[in-house]
């Protein structure tokens, strides 16, 4: 019983963690060199990734925080602080 218990609370802490900062650690990193005007090419070499994988990055950020370009993504990494 007391497992359980558990159990939910940390799915709970979770879901909160979440709705908090929707964005994987990955895509925070991606957000941070998008903020510096840094392109794909180059966001792609400095985090050892492959340039179609940070188009995915930023497509899912994009999706995720309803905006619809890289300048959005700036802005809200300085309004919030990535």
């Amino acid at each position: 019983m007391r497992l359980e218990a558990a159990d939910r609370l940390l799915r709970r802490i979770g879901v909160q963690e979440r709705a908090a900062d929707p964005l994987s650690p990955r895509e925070s990193e991606v957000v941070a060199l998008v903020a510096q005007a840094l392109t794909n090419r180059e966001i792609a070499t400095r985090l050892v990734l492959s340039e179609r994988t940070v188009e995915t990055h930023v497509r899912s950020v994009l999706a995720k925080l309803g905006l619809r370009t890289r300048t959005e993504i700036a802005a809200w990494s300085l309004r919030n602080g990535q």
